[in-house]
């Protein structure tokens, strides 16, 4: 309200140096202050604390706590003086160029820009702008103007009325606005600090189901309050699903012909491309049908698969023909390296080979066209293996029901083969896995 908008570049450039000034003060002042404290303050403090340690610790701390809040107040005032000096130099710099620009759109009396701007505004308005903050030029605010367009009024109980009135105005207008910054102000650090007292702060908590396997984490973020109930539902889902796979069934029972019915108990072995990992991987699985019972030792199963460092998986397409009719098959990253899985899977099977096919998948048809059907070779790891284990039952309705019979599904669980030893109660799981189910569960 005050700005001469008359001034000169150089009287604007003095106004934003005076600023600058006013700004080093300021930072002199609580530089100055803080030495006083720990020259006047501290030092005297810390030298008595030799010789007398309870006066000691009691005057530095009082001399802290009074440093403390002085310095406070200087950071504050000199956070304001900063905000307004900027603030001032930037409305400066803006004012200056928006003249300038004024200026030179008007500088030519015969353009259509200066004749627009006196048809608008009136003739020999551009002449003028040509003189808009030129030295010598009179002072003008919008202060200035208001004041003196009060005093123009010639009758003196009009003018003390008019004057009156727009001070009280501003002044007024101006505390009701810092009311209402205050007012909405606190408005919101209340309705933020209810939240949090009902809710609680935000949080980001990072869940470790599985204790042995650092990477397998789940992430929850939200109120403190809101994120207790969904931490506890997710540890009840993990150990309901306990690393079973949904889709582990989706199938089953496999049939490959009339002649070949589900067998009672099946090995499948689940492999994946990243050691310990099973979501967001590439899954391999390899099944042997009526496997012996006292043949599946956990190392031997692992080992079976090519131990901790797993083995090639990739195009070729290994198959071994059973004397029960069914088959088992892999795929690998060489002919050889097929042939061997597949001979040490079969010892898992009280079936006997009876041929052994290998062949290497073309890249023809859709799978020249898309990657994600190309078995490019890739190294996999033994994740665990389960066992299918589903028997006939007299119940039909409990059952699934199939050309040669009623057959029902025990569920299990996965038996891990990514960890280093053997899980604990290991036998009884197996045990477990091979009872026979009944209708009745």
């Amino acid at each position: 309200m005050n700005l001469n908008l008359n001034a000169t570049d150089a009287e604007l450039d003095a106004m934003v140096g005076r600023y600058t000034t006013l700004v080093a003060g300021q930072i002199g002042g609580a530089i100055g202050n803080l030495l006083g404290w720990i020259t006047c303050g501290v030092v005297p403090g810390a030298v008595i604390y030799k010789f007398n340690p309870l006066l000691g610790v009691q005057i530095l701390k009082d001399v802290g706590e009074e440093a403390v809040e002085e310095m406070g107040w200087n950071l504050q005032n000199l956070a304001r003086t900063l905000a307004r000096a900027s603030g001032a130099k930037f409305a400066i710099q803006q004012f200056k160029g928006f003249r300038r620009m004024v200026k030179l759109l008007a500088q030519d009396e015969g353009s259509a820009t200066a004749k627009a701007i006196d048809n608008i505004l009136g003739k020999g308005t551009s002449q003028k702008i040509q003189k808009w903050g030129e030295q010598g030029s009179r002072p003008w605010s919008f202060a200035k103007a208001r004041e003196e367009s009060i005093e123009s009024i010639n009758n003196d109980v009009l003018e003390e009325f008019s004057e009156e009135l727009v001070e009280e105005w501003w002044d007024a207008c101006v505390e009701a606005l810092y009311v209402v910054a205050a007012d909405a102000d606190q408005w919101m650090f209340e309705q933020k600090l209810a939240k949090e007292t009902r809710n609680g702060p935000e949080e980001v908590v990072e869940i470790r189901p599985n204790r042995e396997n650092e990477e397998e984490k789940i992430v929850l973020a939200g109120p403190q309050e809101l994120i207790k109930p969904v931490i506890a539902q997710t540890m009840v889902q993990h150990q309901m699903l306990d690393e079973r796979d949904l889709g582990l069934w989706v199938g089953e029972p496999l049939r490959k012909t009339m002649i070949a019915p589900p067998f009672p108990i099946m090995l499948r072995v689940l492999l994946t491309d990243r050691e310990g990992i099973w979501n967001g991987t590439k899954r391999v699985q390899i099944t042997v049908p009526d496997v012996k019972r006292e043949k599946l030792g956990w190392s031997d199963i692992k080992a079976a698969v090519g131990g901790p460092n797993g083995y090639m998986w990739g195009p070729w397409r290994t198959n071994a023909r059973l004397d029960g009719g069914n088959e088992i098959h892999v795929y690998t990253a060489s002919e050889q390296e097929g042939l061997d899985l597949i001979s040490r899977m079969a010892i898992f099977s009280q079936q006997e080979i009876v041929g052994i096919t290998s062949v290497r998948e073309r890249r023809e048809g859709a799978r020249r066209r898309l990657d994600t059907l190309q078995k490019q070779p890739t190294r996999i790891y033994p994740y665990g293996f389960t066992i299918l284990n589903q028997q006939k039952v007299i119940n039909e309705e409990a059952g699934t029901a199939t050309l040669s019979g009623v057959y029902q599904r025990r569920k299990t669980s996965i038996i891990p083969l990514w960890t280093d030893t053997q899980p604990d109660g290991y036998s009884e799981l197996i045990t477990e896995l091979f009872r026979s189910p009944g209708a009745d569960i």
